[in-house]
């Protein structure tokens, strides 16, 4: 096929990755960020199921082991700090308890996706899609960006996350399934009573539930997250984020355990993240010549663990049919969302009682919260959870990643 001149929107995961498979097939890619520099910051993410095959398809698994978050396991404690129960790394990347074996910084992993594409693909910070329309006949998009400046492409491909501004022009009708789960996100400073490597949760009562993980000898994450005060919590979060610090302040203060150093680390941080947690839920993820990627097509919410894993496996999937179906890239773009909306669509479904179970009221559900926890880590529970998979959702553990040819000699040319 003659190469396509291809713009993505979007410098997270789903985007470079993308782009590191179209530009080895020899497309012309050029990647617009927002951001003034590449994000090396965020939150701890994971790579699971296909998504660690399509890591290993990429040849880069060895380089996320490498750069790899050393969390030993997850643990539970109660509001004096006692640990409940343990759930230990598996050892067995076919059957992942509740921490990976591929656990990475997020900015690790965009680092290793712009080293292996800088060399081939032109990347443009601080700068955006602002609008864009059809040309030719349809078969392709002239696009604004934010600088007031045009150009046209074969293809634009919405990498842009869950708020998606792309998603957003091209199908309007795309719904959110909201989960009324209200987070805070922040880094803090590690202290000598946070020697154990372990991402480490406190159900507190009145539907909060706080978290701390480390991923170096000086910082680590703190989580609030929290099922109360809805309303009031989805007006704050069109605020600033001294009123989103208050509300979360007077939430959690007083909560237990470590509530109120994650409250004054809060209030400290200047690098918070503060959303509600949700599903995007888009009904076609392409029209004409421009279609959606990753979280802008079908953010899953991190309930299912497979965020990052879809953004990797998506932009497998699209580059190898648009490799496979020569110079019909509508063809392509179907194809696309026929054999991978199954495996998104079943991905998306959690289980039963989630996530209400994880933000127990009363004292009393916080007490049978824990006892159930204690007796899934005496029961080792948490390696059967791949068999009751199987069981409950079989059509994501049967969904296995295509083979395209042509992704796999492009990849062995390098």
């Amino acid at each position: 096929m003659a190469p396509l001149n291809v713009l993505i929107c979007g410098g997270g995961v789903g985007g470079p990755a993308a782009a590191f498979w179209l530009s080895r097939l020899g497309h012309r890619c050029t990647i617009v960020e927002r951001y003034p520099e590449l994000r090396i910051h965020g939150q701890q993410i994971d790579l699971r199921e296909q998504g660690v095959t399509a890591a290993k398809r990429m040849g880069i698994i060895d380089e996320v082991r490498r750069r790899a978050v050393d969390e030993e396991g997850t643990g539970f404690v109660n509001s004096s700090g006692k640990m409940l129960a343990f759930f230990g790394r598996s050892g067995n990347e076919e059957k992942q308890s509740f921490t990976s074996e591929f656990e990475i910084m997020r900015g690790e992993l965009c680092k290793i996706l712009h080293e292996r594409t800088v060399d081939r693909v032109t990347w443009r910070f601080g700068i955006t899609v602002d609008d864009f329309e059809h040309d030719d006949d349809g078969r392709r998009v002239k696009v604004a960006f934010s600088d007031g400046t045009t150009a046209t492409y074969d293809l634009l491909i919405g990498a842009d996350g869950q708020g998606s501004r792309v998603r957003r022009k091209m199908s309007p009708d795309a719904a959110y399934r909201p989960f009324g789960v209200f987070c805070c996100y922040f880094n803090m400073p590690r202290q000598a009573q946070d020697a154990k490597k372990v991402f480490t949760m406190y159900a507190a009562g009145g539907g909060r539930t706080l978290a701390t993980r480390w991923h170096s000898k000086d910082v680590g994450q703190g989580y609030l997250m929290t099922m109360s005060d809805a309303d009031e919590m989805r007006q704050v979060l069109r605020e600033d984020s001294t009123k989103q610090k208050a509300l979360f302040s007077r939430v959690f203060r007083g909560a237990g355990w470590q509530a109120d150093r994650l409250v004054d680390e809060m209030q400290k941080a200047d690098d918070t993240y503060f959303f509600e947690a949700l599903q995007v839920t888009t009904k076609c993820w392409s029209k004409g010549r421009v279609v959606l990627l990753g979280d802008a097509a079908h953010a899953p919410s991190f309930f299912t663990g497979m965020g990052t894993s879809l953004a990797l496996v998506g932009a497998y999937v699209l580059a190898g049919e648009i490799a496979s179906n020569g110079d019909n890239v509508s063809l392509a773009l179907q194809e696309y969302d026929r054999k991978f909306r199954p495996f998104v669509e079943a991905t998306q479904k959690v289980g039963p009682g989630v996530p209400g179970i994880m933000f127990p009221k009363s004292a009393f559900a916080v007490k049978l919260t824990q006892f159930c926890v204690a007796l899934m880590a005496w029961a080792k529970i948490d390696l059967l959870l791949s068999f009751v998979g199987r069981y409950f959702m079989p059509e994501k553990k049967q969904w296995q990643l295509p083979d395209y040819p042509e992704l796999e000699r492009a990849t062995e040319k390098l």
